[in-house]
């Protein structure tokens, strides 16, 4: 068995383990277990560090007794607005590869922001690719669509902006905000998704919250 079952083994496990032992508490009426959150270690400390060495943890989440969750939002998820809503909003400009030419000639057939650029239907872009330039059109779109998609849950508290996350390390998340450590690693590559579409200085300023 190498590292990866073996995390993913201890990931099942700690999470039934923990969350079974939490039942008592649970129906004491104590506390209201919310959720229980598997996090299995970090990489080594150093290529000498071996496995059975590395310390591994597990992160409960609960509320007090009796509290009432807005069912609107889950734990961890600020309200409203979300990174992926900001990131459809966005201008074209916003891609990689698209200057005043390209914003005007995608002006021009009604699309205007990332999001309008990612719901071109495929007979559309298939038009497209008959056109001059269209090859690179083509390449547009997929970037755009490279935005698309779910956003995984962010504590309202985390700040950081796209490019800072993208150029994190998943596996510590020691200095992150709490909500936002059960899907480290899905957080990091939807940046790091993102990198490869929209351009740096759009990555420094969009925070990963929304805001």
């Amino acid at each position: 068995m190498g590292p990866a079952e073996l995390a993913a083994l201890v990931a099942r496990e700690a999470d039934a383990g923990v969350a079974g032992a939490l039942r008592a508490v649970d129906a004491a009426g104590i506390l209201t277990v919310e959720r229980v959150v598997g996090r299995i270690g970090s990489r080594p400390a150093s290529a000498t560090v071996a496995w059975e060495d590395v310390v591994w943890q597990a992160e409960v989440v609960m509320l007090p007794s009796g509290t009432v969750r807005d069912e609107g939002s889950l734990p961890g998820e600020p309200a409203g607005r979300d990174a992926a809503d900001v990131v459809a909003s966005l201008s074209v400009r916003a891609l990689r590869g698209v200057g005043a030419r390209w914003a005007d000639l995608l002006a021009e057939r009604g699309v205007r922001t990332v999001g309008d650029l990612t719901a071109t239907t495929p007979a559309t872009v298939s038009s497209w690719s008959r056109l001059r330039d269209g090859g690179y059109a083509v390449q547009l779109v997929a970037r755009a669509r490279t935005c698309a998609g779910p956003w995984p849950s962010v504590d309202p508290h985390d700040t950081r902006t796209l490019l800072e996350v993208s150029e994190s390390d998943p596996g510590d998340v020691t200095g992150w905000p709490p909500g936002s450590r059960a899907d480290a690693p899905l957080l990091w590559g939807t940046c790091l998704r993102l990198r490869a579409a929209l351009d740096d200085e759009v990555l420094a300023r969009l925070r990963v919250n929304g805001s």
